[in-house]
């Protein structure tokens, strides 16, 4: 018998929920470590509030919890010089710490200088990424991809802009691929999704509810019309983006980024709401399956049909 795995990407979530949304003590990197793996998730993507510790991330290896990637999504591109040069020191350090720790990826925010345009931006992100971040991931066999959302300091928030980041300028750069913001954009998420599939190297799992009544009452520039909720409540269809990954042969993680308000009153509710996505997701994930050895000869007959 043969073991046919088929597609079934390994399934994470993002630390930030348990470390700096919530009003409790927020949970170190080896207790994540094992809620998890007792939980059966595959692993963690582990966010900006979780120290650079060694000690610590050998540890969530030894209690059996990949580290898919280091995320870091702030704005290294702000106006406030002082606080610009720490987070471009917080990215520079998480990608030599992701080298170091044999940890293949480091998803970003691009940046942006607030006061202009998206393409105006380009000139000051290229420089900073090829100067800079690129060179120090090359040296440590980490790769580096650029997320979609708006609200971090960030340029790489549709198509239109990744064309200019990955075709035109910096064919390195990959994509952190969320598309819960562009339902929010009015973007096509399948359609992106189809056209930058091959660049996607990590994916955010959450999804957007839009109160179409209060829209029309509000328009887009009103509060309260849409919002973040578990995968599966809001608008996306997961089956049709999970199809598409499999059609490129992702290779990633699928990591749930919870951000729903109504699921993060308590650790109870934010514990409960992670394991209700990892169900959510495996409904679109293939069971393993063992395949008999293939016959030496072929019947001759098969439901009355002669052979040619």
């Amino acid at each position: 018998m043969t073991l046919f795995t088929g597609f079934r990407p390994p399934i994470a979530f993002h630390t930030n929920i348990l470390t700096i949304f919530p009003g409790f003590q927020p949970w170190s990197l080896p207790k994540l470590a094992r809620w998890a793996v007792e939980n059966g998730f595959d692993g963690l993507e582990v966010g900006p509030a979780v120290p650079l510790k060694a000690d610590d991330f050998a540890e969530a290896r030894r209690i059996g919890a990949r580290i898919f990637c280091l995320t870091y999504g702030r704005n290294v591109l702000a106006g406030d010089l002082e606080e610009r040069a720490l987070h471009q020191r917080n990215v520079l350090e998480r990608v030599r710490f992701a080298g170091g720790e044999g940890i293949p990826l480091v998803v970003l925010a691009t940046g942006r200088i607030p006061g202009k345009s998206l393409r105006a931006n380009l000139p000051d992100v290229i420089e900073w990424f090829s100067e800079q971040v690129l060179p120090l991931a090359h040296a440590g066999s980490v790769t580096v991809a650029v997320e979609n959302c708006p609200a971090v300091g960030n340029i790489a928030t549709s198509p239109a802009m990744w064309h200019e980041l990955f075709d035109n300028a910096l064919p390195e750069l990959m994509l952190g691929f969320d598309p819960s913001h562009l339902v929010w954009q009015f973007i096509d998420p399948y359609a992106a999704l189809q056209e930058y599939a091959p660049r996607v190297r990590h994916v955010h799992v959450k999804d957007t509810r839009i109160d179409r009544a209060r829209l029309a009452r509000e328009g887009i520039d009103g509060d309260g019309w849409w919002r973040y909720t578990l995968p599966g409540w809001g608008e996306l269809n997961w089956a049709a983006i999970i199809a598409e990954l499999q059609r490129v042969h992702y290779p990633g993680c699928l990591s749930i980024e919870h951000e729903d308000a109504v699921w993060d009153r308590s650790e109870g509710e934010i514990l409960q709401s992670l394991l209700l996505s990892k169900r959510y997701l495996e409904q679109y994930l293939a069971d393993p399956v063992e395949v008999p050895p293939v016959e030496a000869v072929a019947p001759e007959r098969v439901a009355g049909v002669k052979p040619i």
